[in-house]
């Protein structure tokens, strides 16, 4: 695990934006798992205004996870989220990308469908996550294993209380469909990205705990090609 702190929020947005182009670049037929969120947002906005659109015309997208019985047309879904700040402002064809169906009656069979994909590309090239601030990755609550590919999983109150920001309204949520964390170890490159004081507490067990699936992000730890970056403010418990 490489961990880099930039000065601030566009900084880091820069860095990760320049990163994931460089990457397109050196292999057009990528594919890239992205996360939706606060932080990612301003690195698909620095994609869009830094990247030739061309440069991503084969590229596969998949989606990390989104929350159960909430349809993609809501603000607060995954592919809402990076539909609207990456995909369609480069022009992306949908055949290009895919979420999981949330709305699926059959989620075990959604499961395996995005596993399926990702097992036909030969795992992702890059993922890219948060991390919650009681160390979730993508919806990998604590106690899920390592060895998971893509399930369902069940929400913790925390993750229920503050992904309501991504509402209008209340909203209820109390379950996730999302990539395994097994997809992450074994994706080529794994980057977390983390920015703000609400996250330099769990940043700091993420860093100073051995791995364990009690802190889900400590398994950048046993990845072999794995970044944190984060800006000053999430490393000033470091």
């Amino acid at each position: 695990m490489q961990l880099q702190t930039f000065q601030n929020p566009e900084q880091l947005a820069t860095h990760t934006a320049n990163y994931i182009i460089d990457l397109v670049k050196n292999k057009p037929t990528a594919t890239l798992i992205l996360t939706s969120g606060d932080t990612p947002v301003l690195t698909y906005k620095k994609i869009v205004e830094l990247a030739q659109p061309a440069d991503f015309k084969q590229v596969t997208i998949v989606g990390l996870d989104e929350w159960v019985g909430i349809p993609a047309s809501s603000e607060g879904s995954c592919r809402y989220i990076v539909e609207e700040n990456l995909l369609k402002p480069l022009g992306l064809n949908p055949t290009q990308y895919t979420f999981f169906d949330s709305m699926t009656s059959d989620l075990a069979s959604e499961c395996k469908r995005v596993d399926e994909l990702l097992f036909s590309k030969g795992g992702a090239d890059l993922i890219i996550v948060g991390v919650g601030v009681n160390g979730h990755i993508g919806l990998n609550e604590p106690g899920y294993s390592f060895d998971n590919y893509c399930h369902v999983s069940e929400l913790a109150e925390v993750t229920i209380s503050i992904g309501q920001k991504y509402f209008k309204e209340n909203t209820p949520l109390t379950q996730g469909i999302t990539i395994g964390l097994k997809h992450l170890l074994e994706a080529k490159v794994a980057i977390l990205i983390a920015t703000g004081e609400r996250k330099a507490e769990i940043l700091k067990q993420t860093i100073e705990t051995e791995p364990s699936v009690e802190l889900p992000s400590t398994v950048f730890k046993v990845h072999q090609n794995s970044f944190v970056w984060i800006d000053e403010a999430a490393a000033q418990l470091l």
